[in-house]
């Protein structure tokens, strides 16, 4: 396949601490007076800033892919509160999902992908402020040895508005170039 895919996740990846909190003032868990960059996160910490990032958001940098020129991106907190859904090209035909959620210790994020595959990443504490880390874990409907697929990804948290993704794709086992973009919280009117 010569499809190019990118992510902008949120991985995604990170990203509402109740389902009432509103995407304006919402705050990720213990906090410090810093803000949610200088947190060094762990899987639940980091679970916690994702429900966060509940509301619309707009990529830019990056390229985009799978024939939409849409930059929007959204998310919302869902099933109780334990899981975050990230919609890429809301409403758009290569609309894309990624869903977080813990499995016991672990954070994991599944991207139901463009490319008709579903990679499973699980989160890495990295332990650098504002980072968010997700490594390959496995997936479904694809060979990860040849087949296309979102392998990892990068979220460094600026503040609570701002969100530089980094994320890389493999094609025959192989890493392609490295695709980074910023999602900004667009401001209610």
């Amino acid at each position: 396949m010569n499809k190019a895919i990118v992510l902008v996740s949120a991985p995604a990846l990170a990203l509402a601490l109740a389902l009432s909190a509103s995407a304006d003032n919402a705050k990720p868990v213990d906090s410090p007076a810093d803000g949610p960059a200088a947190v060094v996160y762990d899987a639940n910490s980091a679970f916690e800033f994702l429900k966060t990032l509940a509301g619309d958001w707009e990529r830019s940098n990056g390229d985009h892919q799978h024939g939409s020129s849409s930059r929007a991106v959204t998310f919302k907190v869902t099933a109780a509160g334990s899981s975050v859904m990230e919609t890429i090209y809301p409403g758009d035909p290569n609309e894309m999902i990624t869903m977080y959620h813990m499995d016991g210790d672990d954070l994991l994020l599944t991207h139901y992908c463009a490319l008709q595959n579903a990679p499973v990443m699980r989160f890495e504490k990295t332990g650098k402020p504002g980072e968010i880390r997700f490594a390959f874990f496995g997936g479904t409907n694809f060979d990860p040895k040849v087949d296309m697929h979102a392998h990892e990804g990068t979220y460094r948290v600026k503040d609570a508005n701002t969100v530089e993704t980094t994320y890389v794709t493999y094609s025959d086992g192989k890493p392609g170039p490295k695709v980074t973009g910023t999602l900004k919280r667009k401001q209610s009117k």
